[in-house]
């Protein structure tokens, strides 16, 4: 597995202030550890088509326009 720089416990505490749903956390902590879409998707057993619709209630749920900007909000301090 990709090392994502940030343990599953502090990617919850941040993420969970978006009010993503369970599914959405988990495609999120997958990014977030680095995974294509393609991958995540063959990981999940779903089409790459769904991840890419879920990323897109993902990054308006987040308030950000792409993955970029998504990573960097569990990257930055404070």
């Amino acid at each position: 597995m990709n090392d994502p720089g940030i343990t599953k416990e502090q990617y919850l505490n941040i993420a969970r202030k978006f009010g993503f749903t369970k599914r959405e956390l988990e495609l999120g902590y997958l990014k977030v550890s680095g995974f294509s879409n393609h991958r995540i998707a063959y990981m999940l057993g779903i089409s790459e088509q769904t991840v890419k619709n879920h990323f897109i209630h993902i990054y308006e749920k987040a308030w950000v326009p792409g993955r970029k900007e998504f990573q960097e909000l569990f990257t930055q301090d404070g």
